[in-house]
């Protein structure tokens, strides 16, 4: 930037120790450390004067410099990734200051220069930061934020609750924030709000304090890597960008079996493998395909019981003894011509989160593993086999009403 144009500085906080995941922002995405991923893409930013990567370990340091990136070391008892863009932040000169969160591999520049130019083009807010318009349905996990606007865009309130009721497209909130330096200044030296602690959203804090948050609309598709997981999820992502979920209508919904058809016991009677199916949840399955919705399977395993039930509900497109599923979801789905953007994918382990970021759309049951669920844009509220299946075709027919 040149001449009366604001200085703007983007720092990227990159804390070692990760409870889930730690070492985090060394994680190798196409080999390449998801710091230096971020950092790269930061850099881009045609707004952007500066990037700096905010850290408290050595081994994060080295790696950021290796790859010709600027690394600040900061105090390790920093309670939060805000507080540690401060500590770079207040050591400088700019006047606008972009923390950018150092687990999105996928966030495109456009972004952060989109956000810095609400600030440089209006002088009505004080803080600006990016939503993706989305329908319902996708945002009922209380790991997706949303967020309620005015008409110009300015933000009432966030929360992990979807927001505002009635509507059927909600704004879903992406955690990268463009600040006005007194703002931010301001931001960090203030104590927890009351509702902060309860949604457990830093940005209620600036709310509380009369701060004014533009909400400024982008197109992208982001995945961030919470687990080690989501690694080879991103890097799908990446090699096949046509794969990227959107928020297209859904045409084809693909079940897996075990902890999503059925509740994942398996019983023997000598050879014979038993297992049980949910009729509510076959009534799901039946309604989705009266209303032009296709239903598919896809899994690891076979039985005769499995395909005794998949005729009875008229389900033709089986595949059983599924090795990868990612290259069988896009087989099926192109065999259909149905594009993966229009593809609801439902699964309950760990296997089947690489497919699920595949999916425009994917569902977890409620007692679905722990990494399934962080990676489901619907997590329900019934358990595989009880009444799962039956409760994601009554909110996706419900959102064709």
């Amino acid at each position: 930037m040149t001449g009366d144009s604001p200085e703007v500085l983007a720092v990227i906080p990159a804390r070692y120790g990760s409870e889930r995941f730690p070492g985090k922002p060394l994680a190798l995405i196409d080999g390449v450390p998801m710091v230096v991923q971020v950092l790269r893409n930061v850099a881009q930013a045609a707004t952007v004067d500066r990037v700096v990567v905010a850290t408290d370990d050595d081994r994060i340091a080295e790696v950021v410099r290796a790859a010709g990136g600027e690394a600040v070391m900061t105090p390790s008892e920093l309670p939060s990734g805000s507080d540690r863009v401060w500590a770079v932040a207040e050591t400088s000169t700019a006047d606008i200051i972009v923390n950018v969160q150092g687990d999105e591999p996928l966030l495109p520049a456009a972004v952060v220069d989109g956000i810095v130019r609400r600030l440089q083009d209006a002088t009505d807010c004080d803080i600006a930061t990016p939503v993706v318009r989305t329908p319902r349905i996708t945002a009922s996990s209380p790991d997706v934020v949303t967020v309620a606007c005015s008409e110009d865009g300015i933000a009432h309130y966030f929360s992990r609750s979807t927001i505002p009721f009635g509507i059927e497209e909600v704004l879903r909130h992406v955690g990268v924030y463009a600040y006005r330096r007194e703002a931010l200044e301001r931001f960090v030296r203030a104590p927890v709000g009351a509702l902060e602690a309860i949604e457990k959203l830093e940005q209620l804090r600036a709310l509380s304090l009369g701060l004014r948050i533009a909400a400024v609309e982008v197109d992208v598709v982001l995945h961030a890597v919470d687990r080690a997981e989501d690694v080879a999820a991103v890097e799908r992502l990446l090699a096949s960008p046509g794969c990227a979920p959107t928020t297209g209508p859904v045409r084809l919904v693909v079940l897996d079996v075990d902890g999503v058809l059925t509740d994942g016991r398996i019983a023997y009677l000598g050879d014979a493998q038993l297992v049980s199916f949910d009729v509510k949840d076959g009534y799901g399955v039946v309604a989705m395909r009266e209303a032009g919705i296709e239903v598919a399977v896809l899994t690891a395993r076979d039985s005769v019981a499995l395909r005794h039930r998949a005729a009875e509900l008229g389900i033709t497109h089986l595949r059983t003894s599924v090795t990868d599923k990612v290259a069988a979801l896009a087989a099926l789905a192109g065999g259909l011509g149905v594009p993966l953007a229009e593809v609801c994918y439902v699964g309950d382990d760990v296997p089947d989160v690489a497919v699920m970021a595949t999916a425009g759309l994917s569902a977890a049951p409620a007692d679905a593993a722990p990494a399934a669920r962080a990676a489901a844009t619907i997590v329900l509220a019934a358990p595989g086999g009880r009444g799962a299946v039956r409760e994601l075709a009554d909110r996706l027919l419900g959102g064709m009403r």
